[in-house]
């Protein structure tokens, strides 16, 4: 019998088909083609919730070599009203996903090459707006003009305040170093002066802040030491945001 008399006889008996019979009967021919069609709405369906329900990032610190402790949500929460950010509307980000290592074969890792490479991502599309790591990781960036100068961010009243403070680079350096990167001269020696010794350099630039007292940090981030420094990426797209978090981080 060809098949299409086949399918039609099957179809005339179904008519006076249980229930039951019906049901399986639907199963197991198009079983597959509910399954995808369910899917696909499921997909379409979370891709709209995502797309309705996605708050805007207002502020984006990378807590490098930070670990999240219990009450780093406390934290998050006080530095929103204290920037007068609404959680409900928007979102805050300190993320301590990013691990930098600062010397031995740990910095050959996967793990420290993935994170480095995140952390250019970050840069490059302008998503992040402040470190806060150790100093021997601002060392590692320092000199690549990843970092703002303060002096076009803060006001003369955080500048008198936080100079004391203040972790510097050479701009003559930075130029040299630059120059060096360019032309791949690999074997050129350059000497990177004391960040914290702006009267041994030719043109000191502050890039960073030394947290004098991090006690209140480590209440909600856990950091090895207690030398921790903060800088302003200087393509960053909420600069004001910024300047307030190093007033709250450092009062």
């Amino acid at each position: 019998m060809p098949v299409m008399d086949e399918f039609k006889e099957e179809r005339e008996a179904l008519k006076h088909g249980t229930p039951k019979e019906k049901f399986t009967y639907f199963m197991d021919y198009y079983k597959w083609h509910v399954i995808i069609a369910v899917a696909a709405v499921a997909v379409v369906v979370s891709l709209v919730t995502q797309i309705l329900t996605r708050k805007d990032i207002v502020f984006y610190a990378v807590m490098i070599n930070g670990t999240e402790l219990e009450t780093a949500e406390e934290y998050k929460q006080a530095f929103a009203e204290y920037a007068s950010v609404d959680l409900e509307e928007d979102d805050i980000m300190f993320d301590t996903s990013v691990r930098i290592s600062t010397g031995g074969t740990s910095v050959y890792s996967p793990d420290a090459r993935a994170s480095a490479e995140k952390l250019m991502v970050y840069i490059a599309s302008s998503e992040v707006d402040v470190f806060v790591t150790e100093p021997a990781v601002v060392e590692q960036y320092a000199y690549n003009e990843f970092f703002m100068d303060l002096r076009t961010l803060l006001t003369p009243e955080q500048i008198s305040r936080y100079e004391p403070w203040f972790y510097y680079v050479d701009q003559t350096v930075v130029e040299e170093h630059q120059a060096a990167l360019d032309t791949f001269d690999t074997d050129r020696i350059i000497n990177y002066p004391d960040p914290l010794d702006p009267a041994s350099m030719k043109e000191p630039v502050p890039i960073g802040i030394r947290i004098e007292d991090p006690s209140s940090l480590k209440e909600h981030y856990y950091y090895a030491g207690d030398d921790i420094v903060i800088t302003v990426i200087a393509n960053s797209q909420r600069p004001e945001t910024a300047s307030s978090f190093i007033d709250f981080l450092l009062q």
